[in-house]
């Protein structure tokens, strides 16, 4: 007869052989079982994190950084739902996290009882999939369905395309009781890699299509550091009759591609706009945060749209999508018949490329104490190898308009585009990697998620760089001047908080930057330190607007070829 409990000591042990490696253990009281059993698990590295949110978020980084599963643990009740921002944005960055949520047994479940509420497939629209486990495990029917259910949800995360599951974990009393000795030799369902590939018929006519289209346009979105894909991008780069597009968060960067394209579509004319009209569009990757961009495709419709290596079918974000192809863009793009044009449709963009590069490095060496600034000198400063981790609003809009650079890797959460656990992620990605780690953020970014730094676990590779404006610019920028003064206070929100304090109650370094003069040694400062340090850069609120502003009448300013 089997221990009413086996099943939860066995979930470690599939999950090890599934390949988890790491974690993350929000403490409680009901999922006290859970814990146990994990920290049991010699393979297993256990974090503890108090914060449900920021523990989520943590894991995030960690599954950014390693490519691998990691699970969560945590109590029953609101616990649970704390988990919920980090979940959405792992689905939709499609990051393997396991989610086990400790729960009442279904006859307490509104009952009035403590720490409880309806926790069954409680993240229904932003996970892969979600399982309830049995609540006890003494019949050798109920163990196998257990043992089924939680390797099951391993695999299902891992599968293409990656997501997270929740398992959910009802228990009943006694907790506080010892799980059994030893496994039960669990068994593991795996599901094997693929390669899906176009079929001879359809990569003909996609090469017959090529042919025919002789402006081409490749736009790459979100994507992870792949040199195979770079190379890629480079080669295609080189075509006169193709133009790549490549924000710094795609990771893809080169002497002819196209980094900075809010600023080079802000720059077109109305009048010239359709010179850069492409016939057929490729998109690659995930979402772009250039607004400019989708206006321009939206209004100068191509003839044709692919979307390639795409986790979801059918986005159709430039109201174009004809064709959906699957499998790898290196195989597919490669395979396309190279060199069988005159076009010179890169060569138009190059010439207006130019022009803007002139402009926008006579505008940003200009700019005086400001986000500008803080962002012009960190790009020429980070060494090789950094992974700049940029927090959603200003901060990964502000580099947006520089070329990336190819020796940096990019990353920001863009999957739901919150700013509620960007410094909590940056944190996690930190704690698994020996690269030196930036992370750039203004005020409200840090402060909504200042538990980020509530752990253990900040490493010493993390630099933190905060431009303090006082409230958060982002709605200076985008809304119009004299209808936003009406309901200012609405939108950005002055604050009263002493981020130095805050870090330095949480064991952080603290450094500080308020002269124009004293901002390249104050950076340079914070690089070489070696321990895990904030800088605070103060900024005013009103210059920021007038320089971003200013900037994009600038580049409007540049003359058509």
């Amino acid at each position: 007869m089997n221990h009413f409990r086996q099943g939860i000591k066995n979930i470690p042990e599939i999950c090890a052989r599934q390949g988890v490696k790491k974690v993350i253990i929000a403490p409680g009281s009901r999922n006290a079982p859970l814990i146990f059993a994990f920290t049991a698990q010699p393979e297993m590295e256990c974090l503890s994190i108090t914060d449900e949110r920021s523990a989520a978020y943590f894991a995030l980084g960690i599954a950014l950084q390693t490519g691998e599963p990691v699970a969560l643990v945590c109590t029953s009740g609101t616990a649970v739902l704390n988990f919920a921002p980090a979940i959405a944005e792992a689905y939709y960055q499609n990051l393997p996290l396991l989610v086990f949520t400790a729960d009442r047994p279904a006859e307490m479940i509104d009952q009035a009882d403590g720490q409880t509420l309806r926790q069954t497939n409680i993240y229904a629209n932003y996970i892969k999939a979600s399982f309830d486990l049995p609540v006890e495990t003494v019949v050798d029917a109920d163990l196998m369905f257990s043992d089924r259910q939680v390797s099951q949800a391993i695999d299902t995360a891992l599968s293409y395309p990656q997501g997270p599951v929740q398992l959910n974990v009802p228990m009943r009393e006694p907790i506080y009781t010892a799980l059994p000795d030893t496994h039960s030799h669990p068994k593991i369902i795996k599901t094997i890699a693929s390669d899906v590939t176009p079929t001879r018929e359809s990569l003909e006519e996609l090469q017959k299509s090529w042919n025919s289209l002789e402006k081409k346009m490749v736009v790459f979105g979100v994507f992870p550091k792949n040199k195979q894909l770079n190379d890629l991008a480079n080669q295609l780069s080189k075509e006169p009759d193709v133009v790549v597009i490549a924000e710094n968060l795609s990771n893809i960067a080169g002497d002819d591609i196209i980094t900075q394209p809010e600023s080079f579509f802000s720059s077109l004319s109305t009048e010239r706009k359709a010179n850069f009209k492409p016939d057929l569009l490729i998109t690659i990757g995930h979402s772009v945060i250039c607004k400019q961009l989708k206006l321009f495709l939206r209004e100068y419709k191509p003839e044709a749209q692919w979307q390639i290596e795409s986790t979801m079918s059918y986005v159709d974000t430039y109201r174009n999508l004809t064709t959906i192809i699957p499998g790898l863009a290196t195989d597919i793009l490669t395979k396309m018949p190279f060199g069988k044009t005159t076009s010179d449709f890169s060569e138009v963009y190059r010439k207006q490329m130019q022009q803007i590069t002139v402009r926008h490095d006579a505008f940003v060496e200009n700019a005086t104490l400001s986000d500008m600034s803080v962002t012009t000198h960190l790009l020429k400063m980070l060494s090789s190898d950094t992974v700049l981790h940029l927090a959603n609003s200003t901060s990964v809009r502000w580099t947006q308009l520089y070329p990336a650079r190819p020796d940096l890797t990019y990353v920001c959460n863009r999957g739901t585009s919150g700013i509620d656990g960007s410094l909590s992620t940056a944190a996690g990605y930190a704690y698994a990697s020996r690269q030196p780690i930036v992370f750039l953020t203004g005020d409200l970014s840090f402060i909504y998620d200042s538990n980020g730094m509530w752990n253990n676990y900040i490493g010493d590779n993390l630099k933190i760089i905060v431009m303090n404006n006082n409230g958060g610019n982002i709605f200076r920028f985008i809304g119009d001047k004299e209808l936003m003064e009406k309901s200012l206070d609405f939108f950005t929100t002055p604050h009263q908080v002493k981020i130095k304090s805050l870090v330095e109650a949480y064991g952080l370094n603290y450094l500080a930057c308020d002269k124009t003069e004293e901002l390249s040694e104050s950076i340079e400062i914070l690089l070489k330190v070696n321990k895990a340090t904030v800088l605070e850069v103060f900024t005013d609120s009103d210059l920021n607007t007038e320089n971003y502003k200013g900037y994009f009448r600038n580049i409007k300013m540049t003359p058509n070829p």
